[in-house]
C-alpha cells in the first residue's frame, strides 16, 4: 500500500460521450505503470471498460465467474469478483467486470422488496431501510478490498439513476470528465445537485477530486473559452492536464489494449501519465492533511 487508506474514485457525469470510460481505463493503467495497485469497477451497463481490456464477457459467464451484478444481487464481496491479468500490468491492475443486465438491478431489487412487504415479512417503514441498503451494496462489496488496493476506480453510466448514485455512495472522491461543449457544461448543474444529495443522505466524506477537460484542441478558441469557464466555476479544481483528442484511444480499444500498451510514447499516453501523476499528488496532499488533522485532534484530547 502506497497510501495509508485505499482511495476510491468515481468517474461521474450523466452525459454520455464525455470520456468517462477512456479516463477510467487510462488512469487505471497509468497508476499501475507508476507502481500503484488498482482495481477498476465497470459499473456501466454498456460494459465498455470490460471490453476495452479484451475480456470476453461471454466466456466469463460460461466459466461461472462473477460480475459487478453479483455485488448488488447476492452481496458478493469485490475480492471474489476481481479478475487479474497475470503478469500484464505487472500484476497491479484488476478489473471487476461489467454486466449488461445491471440496468435492471434496481427494478429487480424493488421487486424483491415488494414481495417481502406483500408477504408481511416487513413493514412499510422497513421498506425505506431496504431501499437504502440496496444503494449501499456496492460500497459494502468494495469494503472487502479496502486496505488491499491503493486506488479503486469506478466507471459509471451516463445517467443520474441508481447505478451512478451507488457509485457516489461508495466513493471517497469523484472526477468529472467533460468535453468542450456547451451541452456538457449545462449538465454539470444536475450532477452537482445529485452529488449534494448523496453527501447529505449517505456520504458526507465524498469530495470533488477534479474536473478533467478531454477531447481538447489547444488551438481552438472555444476549447480555451470553455476551460476558462470551468476555472471560473471550479478554480484549482480543474486539472492542469487536459486530454487532447486522439485516434489512438479508439485503436487501443479495438485491440483490447490500454493506451500504454498500444502507443506508450505518444501524446495520448504521455498526457494520461501526467494526469495520473497530478491525481496522485492531490491524493497524497489530501491524505497528509487528514493525517495531520487526526494527529492534532489526538494531541488535543491528550491535553484535556
Amino acid at each position: 500500500m502506497k497510501f495509508i487508506e485505499t482511495q476510491v474514485i468515481a468517474l461521474a457525469n450523466q452525459k454520455g460521450g464525455c470520456g468517462k470510460t477512456t479516463t477510467a481505463i487510462s488512469l487505471a493503467a497509468a497508476f499501475a505503470h507508476e507502481g500503484y495497485s488498482v482495481t477498476l469497477i465497470d459499473n456501466d451497463p454498456q460494459c465498455n471498460a470490460t471490453d476495452s481490456f479484451g475480456i470476453d464477457r461471454d466466456q466469463l459467464i460460461r466459466d461461472g465467474r462473477f460480475s459487478v451484478a453479483d455485488a448488488y444481487m447476492t452481496k458478493r464481496p469485490a475480492r471474489d469478483i476481481e479478475l487479474d491479468f497475470g503478469d500484464r500490468f505487472n500484476g497491479l491492475l484488476k478489473v471487476i467486470p461489467g454486466n449488461r443486465g445491471i440496468n435492471t438491478i434496481e427494478r429487480r431489487l424493488e421487486s424483491q422488496m415488494q414481495t417481502a412487504l406483500a408477504n408481511g415479512e416487513h413493514s412499510d417503514l422497513e421498506g425505506d431501510d431496504m431501499k437504502s441498503e440496496h444503494r449501499k451494496r456496492l460500497a459494502l462489496s468494495i469494503d472487502s478490498i479496502r486496505g488491499a488496493r491503493d486506488i479503486i476506480l469506478i466507471d459509471t453510466p451516463p445517467e443520474l439513476g441508481f447505478l451512478m448514485t451507488t457509485a457516489l455512495i461508495a466513493a471517497d472522491w469523484y472526477i468529472i470528465p467533460v468535453f468542450p461543449s456547451g451541452f456538457d457544461l449545462r449538465g454539470l448543474e444536475a450532477l452537482l445537485r445529485n452529488v449534494q444529495k448523496v453527501q447529505e443522505r449517505y456520504n458526507p466524506e465524498l469530495y470533488l477530486l477534479g474536473v478533467l477537460l478531454g477531447n481538447s484542441d489547444a488551438r481552438a478558441k472555444l476549447d480555451s473559452d470553455i476551460r476558462n469557464l470551468l476555472i471560473k466555476d471550479f478554480g484549482k479544481g480543474v486539472f492542469e492536464t487536459p486530454i487532447a483528442r486522439s485516434v489512438r484511444h479508439r485503436e487501443a480499444t479495438v485491440n483490447g489494449l490500454t493506451i500504454f500498451e498500444h502507443a506508450d510514447q505518444q501524446q495520448a499516453a504521455t498526457q494520461f501519465l501526467a494526469l495520473a501523476r497530478e491525481v496522485l499528488r492531490r491524493l497524497t496532499a489530501a491524505e497528509n492533511i487528514r493525517t495531520n488533522h487526526a494527529k492534532l485532534k489526538e494531541a488535543n484530547r491528550g491535553q484535556r
